[in-house]
């Protein structure tokens, strides 16, 4: 794949007309974790033929899990690497080719191909094809896998919103515009409508394509990106320029961006006498009369809902009464969109089958991969747990509240998710200050922290900026804690989330340094809890080895539950044992809901199952142990 050159465009923005584009820095360390002990994850990678191997005769479930879970990750390779535009050479058209992407690969893969081709012609993309070639021609040696593109806005706009209106007016009249100019200047939310009318009637033609460039959408016209952005007049200006709607069968229509819009107002609770809900509103209706399509997936009274990619529309029969009572529009009456269709049997479609089956067959034979699957499926058979949704309406049913007492007698991980919902998060945000952040950041790698934590005490800044600084300067140095308890940035309560995400090179020194480890994070969780859904043994050896103490919870999950639960995406068996090891010195209790973890442990797992019970025999289960009834949400 081509790569876009970044650095390197900001030497040469002067001479090129590129954007100017600075590298990413992190104030903060590397929050890359490198350790020698065995992750608790299942991303262990084993090669096709060790997999081949160990499921030969298919009777191990995670052997299984992990050969299907290859062949999906085969499947997704071989589509990425194929060139889809040799199909075009041999006569399939750009139709067929869109479906093909979506049917082997994904719905955003096949848009992002189909906007290329059709944006092909338009005036932005043969001038970046030009402009390439003459680069590369130029500096064959150095630029041959980068793209080089001009810069849309073109540079002269790039700082227009920070101009009074009459100024940046002035520029716009002053200067040359393309489609894709105007395009941006119309995404954004600052600048005037006379500005935005200025840009647009500049235009020779409104109908342009847009063009394909590292920044652009997915939208063909103009239109669209008024639609998309609320921008009513806008609109109809382009209308009474004979603006054309697009119409693509597989890209967003002007009424999709439209719809998509208002779902965002919706969801966002923009309340109903706000100027842009009703303009939006408008949108649609202008758009209805001219018979703009949309596609839908659902279009009744009770229920709106459809797709394009990357955007969903959806509302239920509450928000279409108001639409229908307030505003006077009827969803209903939309036009449906004549959507491409899938064909298993197309030409293409079976050439690529046939491809795909060959490339496959190298790494796992079809029989091998069926009695996988087969397995897979008859264990999961045995295990249909609800969910929160599901224990919800059971209990209202009974007459009894949905509550984190009710739903742990459930289960505890019900108790936890419910939790989840109603917890209200510490507030934690990034200061907009640059160069403040820069100065304290520097300060703290000098190991300067009085002056950095004096700094930001004297910005006065509000609580949820200095909870960043405060987690932000912990992870330079583990020495900083005493210093940063002792100062203004003082936290009551940690997050031990904050806490790991920046400092987990040194949790151990941090503890050291005076961090409680019995102490309780916001939410509740122990440190047992971080070492285990980070997978960290060595935390969690040294935690155990320091006689911490082991959580006594009256609701929600354990560490020993964390341990035990297989529905976590990040469980692997081979590993467990491990952590079990560490982490039942501590002779936590055992609940039943820790023996119906370990009944499925024993259902999908028995070779695990067997070594766990050898050497911790405390945890072994009864033949009729139920397995568990719940979990969180349904994948």
């Amino acid at each position: 794949m081509k790569k876009y050159l970044v650095t390197i465009l900001v030497c040469i923005t002067a001479l090129y007309w590129f954007f100017q584009t600075q590298p990413n820095s992190s104030p903060h360390p590397d929050d890359s974790i490198k350790t020698s002990q065995p992750p608790l994850s299942s991303s262990v990678q084993l090669d096709t033929e060790e997999l081949h191997a160990k499921a030969g005769s298919p009777n191990n479930y995670q052997n299984c899990k992990l050969l299907i879970e290859s062949n999906k990750k085969a499947r997704w390779n071989w589509a990425n690497e194929q060139d889809w535009d040799q199909w075009l050479d041999k006569g399939y058209s750009i139709d067929d080719i869109t479906l093909a992407i979506d049917h082997f690969s994904s719905q955003l893969h096949a848009a992002n191909w189909r906007v290329k081709q059709l944006k092909f012609h338009s005036q932005l993309s043969k001038q970046n094809r030009e402009f390439d070639e003459q680069a590369k021609q130029q500096f064959p040696e150095i630029y041959t896998d980068f793209v080089w593109e001009r810069p849309v806005p073109q540079p002269s706009l790039k700082n227009i919103t920070e101009l009074s209106d009459d100024d940046a007016i002035a520029l716009i009249q002053a200067t040359g515009l393309t489609v894709d100019d105007v395009d941006w200047l119309l995404q954004q939310d600052s600048l005037s409508e006379a500005l935005l009318f200025h840009a647009v009637n500049k235009l020779e033609d409104v109908n342009a394509l847009l063009g394909d460039h590292i920044f652009a959408g997915e939208n063909l016209h103009l239109i669209e990106t008024a639609a998309a952005n609320g921008q009513e007049r806008v609109l109809n200006l382009l209308l009474t320029k004979n603006s054309e709607l697009s119409n693509d069968p597989y890209l967003g229509t002007a009424m999709e961006y439209a719809l998509a819009h208002l779902d965002y107002f919706f969801s966002f609770n923009k309340p109903l006498d706000d100027g842009a809900f009703a303009r939006q509103v408008r949108i649609i209706k202008t758009l209805q009369a001219l018979n703009s399509p949309a596609n839908f997936t659902s279009q009744t009274e009770q229920q709106i809902e459809g797709h394009f990619p990357r955007n969903i529309y959806q509302f239920d029969a509450e928000q279409l009464a108001i639409l229908q009572n307030e505003f006077e529009l009827d969803l209903t009456q939309i036009v449906p969109k004549k959507s491409l269709a899938y064909d298993p049997n197309s030409p293409l479609i079976e050439e690529l089958n046939t491809d795909l089956t060959q490339a496959l067959a190298k790494q796992t034979s079809p029989a091998q991969l069926t009695q996988c699957q087969l397995l897979v499926e008859n264990v999961n058979s045995q295990w249909q747990p609800h969910d929160l949704s599901y224990f919800s309406h059971k209990l209202i049913k009974e007459d009894k509240q949905v509550n984190v007492a009710n739903l742990n007698d459930i289960d505890p991980v019900l108790a936890d998710c419910f939790s989840d919902t109603q917890r209200q998060r510490l507030p934690y945000r990034r200061s907009n200050n640059k160069s403040l952040n820069d100065a304290v950041y520097r300060l703290a790698k000098q190991k300067q922290i009085k002056k950095a934590i004096k700094m930001v005490e004297n910005s006065q800044l509000e609580e949820a900026v200095n909870r960043e600084f405060f987690y932000q300067l912990l992870g330079y140095n583990p020495e900083y804690f005493t210093p940063l308890q002792l100062s203004q940035l003082r936290q009551e309560t940690f997050d031990y989330d904050l806490i790991y995400r920046f400092s987990r090179k040194n949790m151990t020194s941090l503890i050291t340094q005076g961090l409680d480890i019995d102490k309780l994070d916001y939410e509740g969780r122990s440190l047992l809890d971080m070492a285990i859904l980070n997978q960290d043994l060595t935390l969690l050896k040294y935690l155990v080895s320091h006689h911490i103490s082991y959580p006594a919870r009256a609701n929600g999950r354990d560490p020993l539950y964390l341990l035990l639960d297989t529905s976590n995406y990040q469980f692997n068996p081979e590993h467990l044992l491990a952590y079990l090891s560490a982490l039942m010195v501590l002779e936590p209790n055992i609940y039943p809901y820790h023996q119906r973890l370990m009944s499925l442990i024993r259902l999908k797992y028995p070779e695990t199952y067997s070594q766990i019970t050898s050497q911790l025999p405390m945890l072994i289960v009864k033949d009729d142990t139920p397995l568990p009834p719940a979990v969180c949400h349904h994948n």
